[in-house]
């Protein structure tokens, strides 16, 4: 992940850490707090990770909105400069 503002890059990464850790934890939390077979301790552990994962996907596509306006303001500055040099 390379943003061009270093601290914005710095904060979606800190962010998207702080997801999978949530991620992780919800599951092996939602494993070892039900006090039945493996398969129900399994579903379990996955509805307990669905916080962390949507926290995740809700990131990604933040970063994903960044990259998408910086490549905007790249091709906005190209097609500037194509137009000077064509008046």
């Amino acid at each position: 992940m390379h943003l061009t503002p270093k601290y914005i890059n710095i904060i979606i990464n800190i962010l998207l850490g702080a997801a999978w850790a949530v991620t992780f934890y919800g599951f092996f939390n939602g494993f070892a707090s039900v006090d039945s077979n493996i398969f129900i301790k399994f579903i379990s552990g996955l509805v307990h990770m669905f916080l962390g994962l949507v926290a995740v996907l809700v990131i990604e596509v933040i970063y994903l909105q960044f990259k998408r306006y910086e490549e905007q303001k790249r091709t906005n500055r190209l097609l500037r400069e194509i137009l000077k040099k064509e008046s």
